[in-house]
């Protein structure tokens, strides 16, 4: 019995060698274009997935390979989508004149607002807008003696505050803001060393007024961070 199944194993074999040795070998020529006949395909290489070989498309993207007809050629190249070319259901011929259309690859990405750096002059203009009166957020016209409750409503209740608070924090955001915005211009030119990361721990350090900063001239106020940046390093190292 044992002889038999050994029998039976070498015959597969041999009916397998058979098989694979009758399937003919084919020439395929072909030409590599893209979809878009404006732009030349470039990089484009032939691999047969059997053999894992391959080759490299020649002048004006064409190529010449001899392979079993049951082979299967991948075609692809640089920002191209891959095609797959079997020729195992074609009427058999030694020779095949093909021509390869590639589809060109498209991806989505999400819209990305660049915005290129401001120059001093800008931030300078916003600088100036800057500033805060608790009087802009209380009515005037009051008669305090005629009319107290009015007044003490503006002067004292919670919603007021808020709205004034807010403002205040609005100001505060927009001056840190403008802060950041001209240390970074100074790390670009070595008059302070800070990373980003360090920027609200440096602005606290400094405590620039709003009036400081829209009556310092450019110059003045590098002369201040830069002293201030000295001392903020010393007492840092301590």
């Amino acid at each position: 019995m044992r002889s038999f199944w050994v029998t039976m194993v070498f015959f597969l074999l041999g009916l397998v060698a058979a098989v694979a040795q009758d399937v003919p070998l084919v020439r395929v020529n072909g030409i590599i274009k893209g979809d878009d006949a404006a732009i030349p395909v470039s990089n484009a290489m032939v691999v047969n997935k059997g053999t894992q070989q391959g080759v490299f498309a020649g002048a004006g993207n064409t190529f010449s390979v001899q392979i079993k007809k049951t082979d299967t050629l991948l075609v692809a190249a640089t920002g191209y989508a891959m095609r797959r070319i079997c020729f195992k259901d074609s009427v058999l011929k030694e020779v095949y004149n093909i021509t390869v259309l590639l589809s060109k690859l498209s991806y989505e990405i999400k819209t990305v607002d660049i915005i290129p750096p401001r120059d001093l002059e800008q931030i300078q203009k916003d600088i100036e807008t800057l500033g805060f009166k608790k009087e802009d957020y209380i009515l005037t016209g009051v008669d305090a003696f005629n009319s107290p409750i009015t007044f003490l409503y503006q002067a004292f209740s919670k919603r007021e505050r808020a709205k004034r608070d807010i403002a205040e924090k609005r100001n505060d955001d927009k001056r840190r803001a403008l802060l950041k915005e001209l240390f970074r211009k100074y790390v670009d030119n070595n008059v302070i060393t800070l990373n980003e990361e360090q920027f609200d721990a440096f602005i606290d350090y400094c405590g620039v007024s709003d009036e400081f900063l829209q009556n310092s001239s450019q110059y003045d106020f590098i002369v201040y961070v830069r002293k201030k940046f000295e001392s903020y390093n010393r007492f840092n190292k301590k």
